[in-house]
Parts: structure tokens; sequence; C-alpha cells
């Protein structure tokens, strides 16, 4: 998601913690789309590389994004998974709105709402709302910078009653902090770190997913077109064997053809 009209909206829309997994991203910032510019995101990626006991992951995602007014979008896209043996298939679709009420030289304010449906029979419904705070040594990212992401997860705990009376509201808090730097005019290296915090309603104990690193290099072809590439490292908890991921994209934007 080069903060640029090729901006990607990837990063916010497949957090996917409904499909129990930990989350697709692409190390990015964010931008709104031109008025009218639309927007296609590609992706494919392997996760889970490593020792035979993790559980490995093929995925690909296709995003449509639609400029709709001055610094105010929108998206909807669909995500396709499967195991390393390309079996055990499932899928999500997703939905969601974004804006930049602040938008500065050196500091931006994104805010987003982000729609999803997966899991066994699409039977599994997740909200999340989502800030961005983005920091830039100069404007137009000529040099580097900070930014920070927070979202909170909205779904159904899963419990022992199918009855939905006795279903509860579960939800996770997740953070990033990233940084990038411009090497050279239209080539970006990131590094991002997430973790996840794990609510339970009624419980005072919360459990704490310290999540992984994320090394990026994006490389913008032209004012429509940008290759995203990713290597992931999964930090290992009590009992949990490490692992990599890898992922590649492609971020077309079409300009608008009215006037």
């Amino acid at each position: 998601m080069q903060k640029s009209s090729t901006g990607s909206l990837l990063v916010l829309t497949l957090s996917l913690i409904l499909m129990d997994r930990s989350p697709i991203q692409a190390a990015d910032t964010v931008e709104t789309w031109a008025v009218w510019a639309t927007n296609v995101d590609f992706y494919l990626g392997f996760e889970g590389i490593g020792p035979k006991e993790h559980d490995r992951k093929i995925y690909g995602d296709i995003m449509l994004g639609y400029g709709l007014l001055n610094r105010f979008s929108a998206y909807l896209g669909t995500t396709l998974l499967g195991n390393e043996y390309f079996s055990d298939g499932s899928a999500e679709f997703y939905l969601g709105i974004f804006g930049t009420p602040v938008d500065s030289s050196h500091f931006d304010l994104d805010m987003f709402l982000d729609i999803s449906i997966g899991g066994p029979g699409l039977s599994q419904f997740q909200l999340q709302p989502s800030i961005e705070l983005n920091f830039d040594l100069e404007p137009e990212q000529r040099s580097g910078g900070l930014y920070l992401r927070a979202g909170v997860a909205l779904y159904a705990q899963d419990q022992s009653s199918p009855s939905p009376a006795d279903q509860e509201i579960g939800f996770h808090v997740e953070t990033t902090l990233g940084a990038y730097y411009t090497i050279k005019e239209d080539h970006q290296i990131l590094l991002e770190y997430n973790m996840r915090h794990m609510l339970s309603p009624g419980d005072d104990r919360s459990a704490v997913e310290v999540g992984g690193i994320a090394l990026g290099y994006n490389v913008t072809i032209d004012d429509s077109l940008e290759i995203i590439s990713q290597l992931f490292f999964d930090i290992p908890q009590i009992d949990e064997p490490f692992s990599t991921g890898i992922m590649l994209g492609l971020i077309a934007t079409l300009p608008s053809c009215h006037h």
C-alpha cells in the first residue's frame, strides 16, 4: 500500500482472525485513492514455512477499490485459502470504507471501518474499526517515516450452546508499528512489527500474541503499477514452532475518466 494514488488497503482488510490463523498483511502505509479512480490489487502468498508440525497455508486475494470523494474511498474483495496440498479450502469476503480527516506534509490520520464474513459456511461475521497514524520526515515520503496502526475486531465468541441468545461478543486489539525508508525514487523498504491482545468478556485475563516481523520491498513501476513483496517472520511463543511466510502482489490503479 504505497502512500500514493497506487495505494492498497490489504493491510487492514485481511486480518482473517475468524479462520484461526495469523494475519495476511502487506508491509506498507495507506492513503485514499483519487476521486473516481479505480484500484485493483492481486496477491499470492505462502505462510507457515518451517517445521512439519506447523500449519502451512496458501492464499490468494483480489480487491477492488474506488475513490468516492476527496480523501474518502471504499473497497471490496475476497480471499481464498487452502493448505499446502491445495485442499481444505475456505473463503472470506470483505468490504469497507476509509478516509483521511487529517492530511498534512508530515502527519496523517486515517480512519477505517471494515466488515468481513467467512469461516465454515460463511457463518462468521466480523466488524473492525481501525486508525493509522503516519509521521513523515519529508513530504511525499521522500526519505523515511514511522506509522502506527491500531484496530479492534468484534466477533461472536465460540460457545458450547448453539443458541444465538447465549453467544457473547468477543474482541481483540491488534497493533502494528512500522517504519519505511525510500532508498531511491519509487523504491521503498519497510519494517513492521505486529501483536494482538485477545480479550474475553467477563474475564480479567488477556492473552497476547506476539505476532511477528515483516520486511517489505515495494517498487512503483509507473503511476499506475506497483509491485509488492514481503518476507514475514513469525515470532514463536511457548511450544510454537518458528515459521516464515512470503507474499508477492501487484497493485494497479486506473485513473478517472471524469473531468
